[in-house]
């Protein structure tokens, strides 16, 4: 398409578009639902309502695709596989005494991550997300922000126009806004006086860096939870000094202990310097004699370290603010700053749900997701079913990948007793999949049962497949079947998974010998 001709397309475009806006400010348009928010629980949501022949809009203010296409899920995995791939290129180069220290060739490795960071968040934007898909699905998307005004009617501020429009649900609005990073001006002094870096805009920031200032970054990280060991470990692989800084004993403190432990070792190992049981007091900026900018960070042991950046990985908070839902009386939680929801995801207003992180709940994209669909259905079809989980599978995908199920072991002997709880334990180096890959140093497999029954009570892998593993022994908890039952499930060899089967071939045996 010539320029002319394309301005010309791009005019009608707007002009079609500023048409339909104008319009939906002089009418109410009616749906069967309403969903507020286009990331995980929002699309889910959506997509569900479609399959059963409802009308439905979204209204989302920013991009649709939400935090996991944009901040989350897919720029971080990505960043964290092309991370690996580059990491055991160097150890390959090392082991067989190459050189390869040239910075030009590390500029162009951190382009082409860029680059692919890009292309992910496209491709699956434009698969999944894009509102030329959601159209094709006969889904409205509207980009704007949403103003509740009753239980039934929310209106509509355009991006575009910043005219108004409203919208009527015939069966009831879903709330799925999601979360943005803490605000930790009120905890940690002088830290909106610097350019720190989120999960939000470590994207941008860490990537889009003069040649210069991306040689021999020295990275600070706040924060010792999933978001802060994934990216530290990814950008300590892309060449930047990275230490971690967490309040807590240990990284990951709501894991295993043994996985808490084992991940610092890796991660040791590789060299990041962490330091537990620390808490980030004040920031500041510096500038030294040669005119380069650092950022000089004390902590409550009065012990000062000194970086180039500084991420800040503390946690999310729900977004609920400025959707005029007090003004209704949908309650917010004062613990966890969510929206407060019952068991089937009904806030404290009949007809108004809400689903996802922003209920103040665990927050993961495919929890997420499956309260968008448990909403919808609720919302849309006779009866309700339970959207509020006593236990969410999940995984953090270092490397090695952490996942955990169901409780721990110390958890499941405060439940159920001592005597009445058991484990069956393997180490990586005793899977022979592992030894042959040579990834047996560190890791494990722990299973938590019932000693009577042997159901299942909870589960955490330390694995490069973790992530796969725990999916399988979530399938047997969630069904009732028993560890031993997988004994007789055939598994290929020589897999990661086989080694599930074999611990619970032991369970089995012994099972046998009381017969």
């Amino acid at each position: 398409m010539s320029g002319p001709e394309r301005s010309c397309s791009l005019k009608n475009h707007r002009e079609k578009t500023h048409r339909q806006q104008l319009s939906c400010s002089t009418t109410v348009k009616d749906y069967d639902i309403i969903i507020v928010g286009g990331g995980s629980a929002g699309l889910t949501a959506a997509k569900f309502a479609k399959t059963f022949q409802k009308s439905v809009a979204i209204i989302e203010s920013s991009k649709l695709g939400g935090d996991c296409t944009w901040t989350g899920c897919v720029p971080s995995k990505t960043l964290l596989a092309e991370a690996k791939h580059i990491w055991n290129w160097k150890k390959i180069n090392e082991k067989y005494g190459v050189d390869i220290v040239d910075s030009s060739l590390n500029e162009k490795i951190i382009n082409d991550v860029k680059k692919q960071i890009d292309e992910n968040r496209e491709q699956i934007y434009k698969a999944d997300d894009s509102p030329e898909v959601l159209k094709s699905l006969g889904i409205d998307t509207i980009s704007g922000k949403a103003f509740l005004l009753d239980k039934r009617k929310v209106e509509v501020s355009l991006n575009d126009s910043g005219e108004k429009c409203e919208l009527n649900a015939k069966f009831g609005i879903l709330l799925a806004t999601g979360a943005t990073p803490k605000n930790l001006a009120k905890k940690i002094h002088g830290i909106d006086s610097v350019p720190y870096w989120t999960y939000e805009n470590v994207w941008d920031r860490f990537f889009d860096a003069s040649k210069e200032k991306r040689e021999n970054r020295r990275v600070i990280v706040v924060g010792g939870g999933p978001i802060g060991v994934e990216l530290s470990q990814a950008l300590f692989r892309l060449g930047s000094s990275v230490t971690i800084v967490a309040r807590s004993p240990r990284l990951l403190p709501m894991a295993e202990e043994e996985a808490s432990l084992e991940l610092q070792l890796a991660l040791e190992e590789e060299g990041l310097n962490i330091l537990c049981g620390n808490s980030v007091v004040s920031v500041c900026q510096i500038e030294s004699t040669g005119g380069k900018k650092s950022i000089s960070v004390t902590l409550d042991s009065n012990e000062v370290i000194q970086g180039d950046h500084i991420l800040v990985a503390t946690g999310r908070a729900p977004n609920t603010r400025n959707m005029g839902l007090e003004a209704i009386g949908v309650q917010i939680d004062s613990k966890s700053g969510g929206i407060r929801v019952n068991r089937h995801l009904e806030t404290s207003i009949k007809g108004i749900f809400a689903a996802g992180d922003c209920t103040g709940d665990r927050q993961f994209t495919h929890y997420a997701g499956f309260q968008g669909a448990i909403a919808a259905r609720n919302i849309l079809l006779p009866l309700k079913d339970p959207g509020v989980l006593d236990e969410v599978p999940s995984t953090v995908f270092t490397d090695p990948e952490v996942a955990s199920l169901g409780l721990t072991e110390d958890a499941a002997r405060r439940r159920y007793g001592n005597n009445n709880v058991s484990v069956a334990s393997r180490k990586l180096f005793s899977v022979d999949r592992s030894v042959c890959e040579q990834t047996q140093k560190f890791g494990f497999i722990k299973i938590v049962y019932h000693l009577k029954t042997n159901q299942i009570l909870g589960a955490t892998i330390m694995a490069p497949a973790a992530g796969e593993l725990i999916s399988e022994l979530n399938v047997a908890k969630e069904n009732d079947i028993s560890l031993d039952k997988i004994a007789k499930v055939t598994h290929s060899y020589p897999s990661y998974s086989i080694a599930l089967q074999q611990m619970a071939a032991e369970i089995y045996y012994e099972k046998l010998k009381k017969w």
